[in-house]
């Protein structure tokens, strides 16, 4: 198994109309294998030592009417390396489900709040999460900008233990994907994300 140290955050606003998964982290590409999501159904994280079917197959899950509870004990029952995992998932009525593995690389840790998830592996220390968490709840504007800023600040408390080398964000509304960025590879993907935000918005 190949290890992606990640931090991420899953948000909805608050009249539960948009969505949306950002992330980080020291491995390329970040965005072909982590974040998951489909309008009107949900979003997923799914990191660690990462197998992309906890994103595909999740969401084929709550599209079938599971809850985000429901579509994680399925998932991990069928996976016999689920200790190794580190999996967020929100539906669009804010119902959530996070599981992390004894064997995720640590640091490791989560926060959940009323309208997000944080979670994160391979971290430089245990206050990345929380400084993702904080600075998603003061930052003010739309919601893109503030899972990007929320990324910014975790990884100015430490971040991904190799640093950053890739982020991605996707934002989806109840009937279509309203915003879709990937940085695969940049020196400060987190910086690029933002401005790719702003281009865009």
């Amino acid at each position: 198994m190949r290890i992606h140290g990640t931090f991420s955050i899953l948000a909805i606003s608050p009249d539960f109309k948009l969505m949306g998964v950002a992330v980080a982290s020291g491995s390329i590409a970040v965005g072909s294998r982590v974040p998951h999501a489909k309008p009107g159904v949900g979003v997923i994280a799914t990191q660690a030592y990462t197998n992309v079917d906890y994103g595909i197959s999740g969401l084929k899950l709550l599209s079938k009417g599971l809850t985000p509870n429901e579509a994680l004990n399925k998932l991990l029952a069928e996976d016999y390396e689920r200790n190794f995992r580190q999996v967020a998932i929100m539906d669009f009525k804010g119902r959530k489900a996070v599981f992390t593995g004894v064997y995720a690389p640590e640091f490791h840790g989560e926060v959940i709040d009323d309208y997000f998830i944080v979670i994160g592996n391979l971290l430089a220390n245990e206050n990345v999460v929380k400084s993702i968490a904080e600075k998603f709840k003061e930052t003010k504007g739309s919601l893109a900008f503030r899972m990007a800023y929320a990324l910014k600040a975790g990884s100015e408390s430490g971040g991904d233990k190799r640093g950053e080398r890739s982020a991605a964000l996707i934002l989806v509304g109840l009937k279509d994907v309203k915003l879709k960025i990937r940085i695969d590879r940049h020196k400060a993907p987190i910086e690029e994300l933002i401005r790719k935000i702003k281009e865009k918005i």
